[in-house]
């Protein structure tokens, strides 16, 4: 471990230990810290902006719990009684996860007060006779929200489509800031008036502040910049009406998530549309190394 990841994960070991509120961080913390890791010319800025992330870890089953619309990612989807199982061009999509949205830490306020469960799937495509390994990601993405009180059906994957194995996800709230934007000289929106000197120093301290650089699988909080955009990672970059990130799924091999030169799926949504609770507009960021 280098000097400086030394440093860094003993520092978010310290803000960690001052951030057990509801927020999941308090923004003079996240203040504290970009003026320890060298950053204090622009703290106050990137403070005010920073929000709550959900990453999630994963503890592998063989099968889904009994109660219909708990927390998973994988296995067969809880959907609510009478929806078709959603479709891309006339193919079946992937199932990636559900959430029961009131198992959320209370960070998670933003979809927490929604209650229900948040049922995400995506479009993964295929070479002929492949189901083990996509191609590709993306280019479809539902989100079904099914309101507390629904009846739920848990529903057979359809045999075309990819399948992730059941996984028990452990939630921890961390602080998250914007992402460098692609010519790395300064931050995504809504920070792009940020000019960025140390971009690796950028790099390390967000994986850092999330807590587990290596955890793939993340609500709320902001969506990285992707190698390869899209018009649905513009929206991303707007300076108005700057669509947000609501779920990324990443790269798991115990998971069975294998897309691509280790892809992941990024979705996003229109502030407005998360403020009400519809889901009907996202869109998805396919992204590989």
């Amino acid at each position: 471990m280098s000097a400086r990841s030394l440093f860094l994960a003993l520092l978010v070991l310290a803000l960690t230990a001052q951030t057990a509120s509801a927020d999941g961080y308090r923004e003079a913390d996240v203040r504290s810290a970009l003026k320890a890791a060298g950053f204090a010319d622009i703290a106050g800025k990137v403070a005010a902006a920073a929000r709550p992330a959900v990453t999630i870890d994963l503890a592998q089953r063989s099968r889904e719990p009994i109660v219909r619309g708990r927390s998973r990612l994988g296995g067969r989807p809880d959907l609510p009684k009478g929806t078709a199982w959603p479709l891309c061009k006339g193919k079946p999509q992937t199932f990636l996860a559900q959430f029961r949205l009131r198992e959320l830490p209370k960070a998670a306020r933003e979809l927490r007060r929604l209650g229900g469960t948040l049922l995400f799937f995506t479009h993964v495509e295929f070479e002929p006779g492949e189901r083990e390994y996509g191609l590709w990601a993306g280019d479809c993405t539902t989100v079904l929200h099914a309101r507390a009180g629904a009846k739920l059906t848990r529903t057979a994957v359809p045999s075309e489509t990819l399948r992730l194995r059941p996984s028990k996800p452990r939630f921890s709230a961390q602080p998250d800031v914007p992402d460098l934007a692609f010519d790395g000289d300064s931050l995504k929106a809504p920070l792009r008036s940020v000019e960025i000197a140390d971009w690796e120093g950028w790099l390390d301290f967000r994986y850092a502040l999330l807590g587990k650089p290596r955890l793939e699988h993340v609500l709320l909080g902001y969506s990285y910049e992707p190698n390869g955009g899209n018009a649905c990672s513009a929206r991303a970059e707007r300076g108005r009406d700057t669509w947000r990130h609501l779920f990324t799924v990443g790269p798991d091999e115990d998971l069975g998530f294998s897309v691509a030169d280790a892809g992941r799926v990024q979705i996003l949504i229109a502030p407005a549309d998360l403020r009400a609770g519809r889901f009907d507009r996202v869109c998805g960021v396919f992204d590989s190394a």
